[in-house]
């Protein structure tokens, strides 16, 4: 889970009924003899503008973890999106040459968006895309971990030595002004390694 439903929710609730009170009151209404066609009006007006916030919430506004409350009372995780570039070492042995593979550079590119998260891997030799992607918090220590599912697919020329396959990856969420991804994968055709990643760019550069 990305956010906190439940706290979303509140807040969207919570600003309906501000908007309303405070378009009732600007309106200069007559308590006295207050009529319906009133009320629904400011309803109406409430209605729409919190569906307005709720839209640039959920496009804009849920990226600035300074803005008071919103992490981790809605945000729960921090924001990945963008560039990064860093190395992946595997255990797979190279049937040309019998050895070890060297570390290989990779660019990752983090889609993030208020609900959901995805992950592209980028080598000279491979593409991988995950199909199943999302932030794991520990309770008990708080450390956050991007893990993901993937299918990699081998470029043409490099196919038959380097054949397509799925994996899983669980990276460790180092935040901060400089943040940083670290930790391991896995595949189906039994080899595992060690990524490590770090945002060179908020956009996503392709």
């Amino acid at each position: 889970m990305l956010y906190n439903q439940d706290n979303y929710t509140r807040v969207l609730i919570t600003v309906g009924i501000m908007i309303f009170c405070l378009l009732f009151l600007i309106s200069g209404v007559n308590f006295n003899n207050i009529s319906l066609t009133e009320v629904f009006r400011s309803i109406s007006s409430a209605t729409l503008l919190t569906l307005f916030f709720h839209i640039a919430f959920k496009k804009w506004i849920w990226k600035y973890h300074w803005i008071p409350l919103l992490n981790p009372v809605i945000v729960l995780v921090p924001n990945l999106h963008g560039t990064w570039e860093g190395k992946l070492q595997s255990n797979w042995i190279d049937s040309e040459t019998g050895e070890q593979v060297p570390p290989i550079e990779i660019t990752a590119f983090i889609r993030q968006s208020f609900i959901s998260i995805s992950v592209e891997i980028h080598t000279s030799k491979m593409v991988s895309k995950s199909y199943i992607a999302g932030i794991k918090t520990d309770g008990d220590t708080e450390t956050q971990e991007l893990c993901y599912s993937y299918s990699s697919k081998a470029n043409a020329d490099t196919i038959e030595t380097n054949p397509w396959h799925e994996g899983t990856a669980k990276l460790e969420i180092h935040s901060g002004s400089n943040p940083k991804l670290k930790g391991n994968y896995w595949t189906l055709r039994k080899t595992i390694g060690t990524i490590e990643l770090q945002r060179i760019n908020k956009k996503v550069m392709r």
